[in-house]
């Protein structure tokens, strides 16, 4: 069962995950977990691939700003599943390819939890509360030889039956229009066509013949064809996946092919650890093309804020002094905290008496069939640190001494589906309850750039709230960040109110918020040296010599320097399972023990093979250099 805690709002690479986006990757999570079962069942063997493959290195997980899964699986194990699917997926789930459904145009397949919107409790439980289908790409592998002049002449046959299916599929040509093609197809490939069938369908099928034509014993290289054809660089060894490796992916884990870091250079360039949010938002998110279709056909609606310009409050003036007033900060998530406590220390600053409250949180079934008290996860330690001056309260009741000013982060008073707090903390309550009521967002991005198109698809979930409407001011953090929430209020509530929202929202921004602070002068700097499994698939000995080499340079600087040495879990185990006579030389070399725990709050730089912690320093402004075994 999915932790709670995994469908909150939250900011990754800063880029704000809305709780309905984490809903979609439970659902996907559900999935993966039956299809991975089936596969060990089976002894079929199956890969992370694309976005979820690069996700899984670089975050551990889904990429931010992603919201789907893709699997691939060499051709054997592909086939094996898609023609035994009835007996290998769990009841409901079905299979989408060319074969179920004539009108799927591509050639993979695609494992969904339903062919139709279901509203059972038994599914909306176990698919995160969403009546429609999700699914998991599934894309087959095949294999190709070193023999050039082959490979010309299968790539040959290949291109005239998919210039064929083409034709037919896309362009809705008439088979007997195109005879003559065909009959090249025929004479090229050695078959007949029977014109009285499927011809489209006898022609998919051939595809996959001529994909399959090279045996695994027999093939240098694995490809994925279709790409292979488009761009002939798209091909590896076809020993980089004859093993995988699995790895944390969310809260649960994913086989990776034990060379990903050679695939993941040819499919994103050597810099992929760098994150590019590329991609429109025409098709993003994936739910909301099914939501129109649940409100016209079903009467099926989530809650949500929708705009009233009755609910519109003029801005109350703050009071010309500061010394002696009262503030009350009230904080729904110890995450969210984060984000105000810049805040409370300007107020502290500035001669408030400062009281924390924290609310008490409710959790809500993704499926909204019931909700429970939220545990408590933070101590009064955790709120008061590097505040001092400040005191904390759980007492509601102090909200009934009308504080000057009452700053809140939680937003959304009943229409978040995932977490809620008691009515005393909605907005209008709130504001009846203080001279001057402020909004500090729960998670604020540092930037988004007018062309973000997939971060400012998301914003409406949490900007389009009633506290905006009822708040006095809104603090945001940054100017470019005021112009994204004006750009997004606007469009929520209309042109005409432009300059309400304009108003309404200031930039406070605590500089030393930003100031990555530098270890005290005589300190050494901690460096975590991370080594994962992909280093030594890839490199063999000249992995081995380079960590050699790089303790050489660690123990030269010992001085000023220190390195935490970390491996990726079960590294060793894995070594030896799979390339022993590598593990026996390193275990000879007696290097240093490895970290069993490493925190990262605590480690001043990273180097070494990328990973999902290489990312977590990069979001914390810390140095991160990526080992180059050749060098």
């Amino acid at each position: 069962m999915t932790d709670h805690r995994f469908y909150e709002d939250e900011i990754r690479c800063d880029f704000i995950v809305p709780s309905m986006i984490k809903r979609t990757w439970a659902a996907q999570l559900e999935i993966l977990t039956e299809v991975d079962r089936a596969c060990a069942e089976h002894g079929l063997s199956y890969f992370a691939e694309w976005g979820t493959l690069l996700g899984t290195i670089r975050h551990g997980g889904f990429i931010p700003w992603d919201d789907d899964l893709d699997i691939c699986m060499k051709r054997k194990d592909y086939d094996r599943f898609v023609k035994n699917i009835g007996s290998i997926i769990p009841e409901g789930c079905s299979i989408v390819n060319y074969r179920s459904n004539p009108d799927f145009k591509q050639m993979l397949s695609r494992i969904v939890s339903s062919d139709h919107y279901r509203f059972d409790p038994e599914y909306m439980r176990k698919y995160s509360g969403l009546p429609f289908a999700l699914g998991i790409d599934i894309f087959p592998l095949d294999f190709m030889t070193d023999d050039e002049d082959y490979e010309r002449d299968r790539e040959a046959r290949i291109k005239l039956v998919y210039d064929a299916v083409n034709e037919i599929a896309h362009f809705g040509t008439d088979p007997s229009d195109i005879k003559h093609h065909l009959s090249k197809v025929e004479k090229a490939c050695n078959i007949r066509i029977d014109y009285s069938n499927d011809v489209l369908r006898q022609l998919r099928e051939l595809l996959e013949v001529l994909f399959a034509e090279v045996d695994e014993k027999d093939a240098k290289y694995i490809t994925l064809y279709p790409l292979w054809m488009n761009v002939h660089r798209y091909r590896f060894p076809k020993e980089y996946y004859d093993r995988s490796v699995r790895m944390m992916f969310e809260n649960t884990s994913i086989p990776v092919p034990v060379c990903y870091d050679d695939i993941l250079k040819l499919k994103y360039g050597n810099n992929y650890m760098t994150p590019v949010r590329s991609g429109g938002a025409h098709e993003y998110p994936y739910y909301e093309m099914h939501e129109k279709i649940l409100k016209d056909s079903f009467g099926f609606e989530w809650p949500s804020y929708k705009f009233c310009a009755n609910d519109l409050a003029s801005p109350r003036e703050r009071a010309e002094t500061f010394d002696g007033g009262t503030a009350v900060f009230v904080t729904y998530l110890p995450a969210a905290f984060e984000n105000m406590r810049r805040i409370v220390k300007q107020y502290l600053r500035k001669g408030y008496d400062v009281t924390i409250l924290p609310a008490k949180r409710y959790d809500i079934a993704p499926d909204m069939s019931g909700i429970v008290p939220a545990a408590e996860d933070a101590s009064d330690e955790f709120y008061l640190t590097g505040l001092e001056g400040a005191v904390i309260s759980h007492d509601p009741g102090i909200l009934g001494s009308h504080p000057d000013e009452i700053i809140t982060d939680f937003p959304y008073d009943e229409y978040n589906l995932i977490t809620t707090v008691d009515k005393e903390y909605y907005s209008t309550a709130l504001r009846r309850c203080c001279s001057r009521l402020i909004y500090v967002p729960p998670f604020e991005a540092k930037s988004m750039k007018a062309d973000d198109e997939r971060a400012k698809k998301l914003m409406p979930q949490y900007v389009c709230t009633p506290m905006f409407a009822a708040c006095d001011e809104i603090i945001l953090g940054s100017v470019e960040m005021k112009e994204r929430y004006v750009e997004c209020l606007t469009g929520f509530s209309g042109e005409k109110y432009k300059d309400y929202w304009r108003g309404k929202i200031s930039v406070s921004k605590d500089n030393t918020a930003d100031i990555v602070k530098s270890p005290a002068a005589g300190k050494k700097k901690k460096i975590l040296f991370y080594v994962g499994l992909a280093t030594f698939a890839q490199y063999k000995m000249n992995a081995i010599e380079k960590i050699e080499r790089a303790f050489r340079i660690f123990d030269e600087n010992s001085d000023s320097v220190e390195a935490v040495y970390l491996l990726q879990e079960g590294l060793l185990e894995n070594l030896c399972g799979m390339f022993p006579e590598l593990y026996k030389e390193y275990m000879a070399r007696d290097f240093r023990p490895e970290a069993d725990y490493v925190d990262t709050d605590m480690i001043d730089a990273y180097y070494g093979e990328a990973s999902m912690f290489a990312t977590e320093f990069v979001n914390t402004r810390k140095p991160v250099m990526i080992m180059d075994v050749n060098i």
